[in-house]
């Protein structure tokens, strides 16, 4: 868990492969990580991700943190374990999860949306909780407004974070950010453009480190 904190801390930014299918997933992290994304999540909903994750641990091995979202059930924290995923991302706070990845000794970004399910999510042993779908709820405002009652909480705003809330989200105190379409654009399917994914991961790369910590 602390190394997760670590690598949050350190990288301020998770980028975020969900399409209709994983075939361009390695395409698009070498991409990515060349321009210096280091925290990578495939989320289970994507048909082939587990091989991809798979694939992405053994092509990048310590050089980045491959994860696994959209983590569900107890059943999708096997799967995305065997599969290499280094920590889990949910979508929600379902406590049999949170129980089987502390079984497994994998750290879990817990999705919650309100304070209640935040504070939830911390106590159950998140190591931080991603807080989605935050641009649809008031965006950097909210984030900062139920960061102040809970301050010990590290949030990962996701869900609509494009280039201009970065540096908003990062001030309000977020831990780092996370990023889906606005990031990946149409890198991820058939004909998409991974030299426009280049320039667009180069620009939030550059914004989140400006907060980064050594």
């Amino acid at each position: 868990m602390n190394d997760l904190q670590a690598a949050l801390a350190e990288h301020r930014l998770v980028a975020i492969l969900r399409a209709s299918d994983a075939t361009r997933f390695a395409d698009a992290a070498m991409v990515l990580h060349a321009a210096g994304v280091r925290l990578l999540e495939a989320t289970l909903t994507t048909p082939g991700a587990p091989a991809a994750i798979t694939a992405l641990r053994l092509a990048l091995g310590e050089a980045a943190l491959i994860g696994a979202g959209s983590v569900r059930e107890p059943s999708d924290v096997d799967v995305a374990v065997d599969a290499g995923a280094a920590y889990l991302i949910t979508p929600t706070v379902n406590p049999a999860v949170l129980e089987r990845a502390a079984a497994l000794d994998t750290p879990v970004i817990c999705g919650a949306l309100t304070p209640t399910e935040i504070d939830q999510a911390w106590r159950l042993g998140a190591a931080a909780v991603k807080v989605f779908p935050v641009a649809a709820v008031g965006g950097v405002a909210y984030l900062r407004a139920v960061r102040a009652p809970l301050p010990d909480v590290p949030l990962v705003p996701t869900g609509g974070v494009h280039l201009a809330d970065v540096e908003g989200y990062l001030r309000a105190g977020a831990i780092a950010v996370a990023a889906a379409t606005p990031l990946l654009g149409d890198a991820l399917s058939s004909g998409g453009s991974l030299p426009d994914l280049a320039t667009r991961a180069g620009e939030f790369v550059a914004a989140a480190s400006r907060f980064a910590t050594a």
